[in-house]
């Protein structure tokens, strides 16, 4: 929970989480208007500004509970040319902008520790910014990726199972709550039921494996 963090550790962390979820949400409706939906536009959401993204309910349970969520992009799929295909990419922009901005900060790190130009930056207030992006940025990649609503990697099987209504009306009027169930097992028993934290550590690998080999030997 962000209330037992301490003010150091809020000063680093609140900016990087809003601007994360911020991009995330943003990417949601870049891709959607980019295949003819106006209502991501209209409504505002075309912005990186973390006040047009953020959802009180949401807000209040990242501070109380330790996992939240900002305020969903409306999209209208009808729009669309080819409305399911589409609905992939519009659900998928979303956890691989994360990916991108922890890849992008991997490269940086790669510049930092192995440029003498920027030896200057080798500070632990630059390291614990980086450690801070890639972590909850790896987190909300892995983590939205989950195929239970109201995640977006719900939307990937509405699409594939979209002839199926009556599978995909249970499946989103049940999935919150089994979400809301794993969440609060992993909390209460310290079970993880997802391997998040494994499947996190996996991916920081992978990436310091490929854009920093020498600081992953």
């Amino acid at each position: 929970m962000l209330f037992s963090l301490s003010v150091q550790e809020l000063i680093f962390l609140v900016p990087i989480l809003l601007m994360s979820l911020s991009v995330h949400e943003f990417f949601h409706g870049w891709v959607s208007s980019l295949q003819g939906d106006p209502v991501p536009r209209l409504e505002g959401r075309l912005t990186l500004n973390p006040l047009k993204h953020l959802d009180l309910w949401g807000t209040l349970m990242l501070l109380t509970a330790g996992f939240g969520w900002a305020k969903p992009v409306r999209i209208d799929i009808d729009s669309y040319k080819n409305r399911y295909p589409g609905l992939v990419l519009t659900s998928l922009a979303g956890p691989f902008s994360n990916l991108l901005i922890a890849l992008l900060f991997t490269v940086l790190l790669r510049f930092v520790f192995l440029s003498d130009a920027l030896a200057f930056m080798r500070t632990e207030a630059v390291v614990t910014v980086i450690q801070y992006v890639l972590i909850i940025n790896i987190l909300l990649f892995l983590f939205n990726l989950i195929p239970i609503p109201p995640l977006d990697g719900s939307r990937v099987v509405t699409a594939l199972f979209n002839r199926n209504t009556a599978f995909i009306s249970s499946y989103n009027r049940w999935g919150v709550y089994i979400l809301l169930a794993i969440l609060l097992i992993n909390r209460a028993l310290d079970v993880e039921i997802i391997p998040i934290s494994r499947m996190m550590g996996g991916v920081l690998r992978f990436m310091f494996a490929l854009i920093i080999p020498e600081l992953s030997a």
